[in-house]
This record gives C-alpha cells, structure tokens and sequence, in this order.
C-alpha cells in the first residue's frame, strides 16, 4: 500500500494525527486554490518538526505581479528543506533551475495529469513526482504507474474541487440581486455542493465525499480532511477500508464517454 498522506485543517490536526501517516500535504498561504485552510511559513515549519515528510502545494497560476512573491516564497521553501512542491503553474519549473533550488517537485495540474508520456515529459525535466487526476479510471492508473518513470500521488477521500473560477460568482451573485448569504452550500438537480468564495475566486466541491477502499496502485494515498469533522477524520485514517462512509469510486470504473474525434 502506498504511503498515507494527509491534506490537514490545522496545526492541532496535523499533532493530532501524526502516528497515523507518513506525509502531510500543506497548501501555502496566498499561492494555493481549492483548500479552504492554508498555511504560513512558520506553520509548516511546526508541521516539519512532527518528522513526517512535507509537501507544500503552490497550485494557482501565477500572475505577473505575483512573480516576486512566488521567488520569495520558493527561496523560503528552500530554506525549510522540505520533500517537494506541488504545482500547477509551469513557471516553477524555470524558476527552480533560475534559482538553483534542491526541492523536488510534484506535477498537478489536475485535469490534465493523465498520462504516462506527459508525466515521462516531465520527469526528463527534473519532476520526479506527479499526482494524478481524479477522472482517471483504474485501468489507465495502473497503466501510468507501470510505463511512468515517477512517483505518483493519488486521491482516495475526500471532496474533490469540480471546478475553479477566478470570478467571485457567489458574492456577484449575492450582491446583484441583494440576497443575504446563509449557508456556503448550494443546490442543484437534487444535490447540494460545498462552495468556497475566497480573494482567489470561487470553488465548487463535489457533493460526494471520494471514498475508495480498495488497494491503489500510486506511491501516496492522499486524504483530504478539509470540510470533514477532526473527529470522524481521525476514525477513517484508523481502519480507511471499513470507514462508516459509503464508497464512491468516482470515474475509477467509468471509461470516458465523450471523446474528440
């Protein structure tokens, strides 16, 4: 089985559960999307001292004006030694060699993570790691873990984010028609999605929580903890293949339906 790797709420969580993984993956205050709860550099210095491995994630695209800021925070990054940087923008790619930095880096790009000879691409360039896109099916994953010559990273629980906007599409929305907000859920077809409005924009979550209890083939197993009770959390890292939530492959077993001809 891979390696246990954890998206944390809070520093008290990470504590809280540092006997039970072996990888925290933190979202860096300011350059991270899709995670309602980020960090500072002192925060993940705390986290460091816990003796896991640590991978900070830095997967927004980078605007020009964010430039001195990223170089900043990368060179800082640097300092903490920390076991690789998950990125979207492939700025960072030319940033490290610019800047002569150690750290190993993790493609993710989400949506586009989904095969073995982009990730090989990659590799050649100085990317040991990628992690994979959740609309992979099991068969194309083991087909990447096998042909792919990095380390993969892999989600197995959690809300996965639908989709990005840089838009503020709740608070637009809240203040055209003058509607007071209640609630950060909203309703459609029957179901109801987690959002999250922040300065980066809007995020919607899937309605579901992933939830795969079968043996993956990737080198880390992550689990997102984030809009999930600290308590319950705890209990599905005990025991993930007999948690008490019901099983969602996601697209595990569904082969792609629409294809560009």
């Amino acid at each position: 089985m891979g390696k246990i790797s954890v998206i944390i709420s809070s520093i008290k969580q990470g504590i809280d559960l540092k006997d039970m993984v072996d990888a925290y993956l933190l979202p860096l205050k300011d350059l991270s999307i899709n995670y309602p709860n980020t960090f500072s550099i002192s925060e993940i210095k705390k986290i460091q001292k816990l003796g896991k491995e640590v991978y900070v994630f830095i997967n927004k695209n980078i605007h020009n004006n964010e430039l001195d800021i990223l170089k900043d925070n990368l060179r800082k990054i640097e300092k903490l030694n920390v076991d690789g940087i998950i990125f979207y923008d492939i700025a960072i790619v030319q940033l490290k060699k610019e800047l002569n930095l150690k750290t190993d880096l993790v493609w993710h790009q989400e949506h586009l993570t989904t095969n073995y000879g982009t990730a090989n691409y990659w590799y050649d360039k100085g990317v040991k790691y990628t992690y994979l896109s959740s609309e992979l099916t099991k068969r194309e994953i083991e087909e990447i873990k096998q042909k792919a010559k990095c380390k993969t990273f892999i989600n197995v629980f959690g809300y996965l984010p639908m989709f990005t906007s840089r838009r503020h599409l709740v608070k637009n929305y809240m203040d055209t028609f003058k509607i007071k907000e209640n609630g950060t859920k909203i309703y459609k077809e029957g179901k109801y999605y987690n959002i999250d409005d922040t300065k980066n924009g809007t995020t919607v979550y899937s309605d579901y929580i992933l939830n795969i209890k079968e043996d993956m083939s990737a080198d880390y197993l992550v689990f997102n903890g984030n809009m999930i009770e600290e308590k319950i959390f705890k209990e599905v890292l005990k025991d993930y293949k007999n948690n008490k939530f019901k099983e969602e492959t996601g697209f595990l077993y569904k082969e792609t339906i629409y294809k560009v001809k």
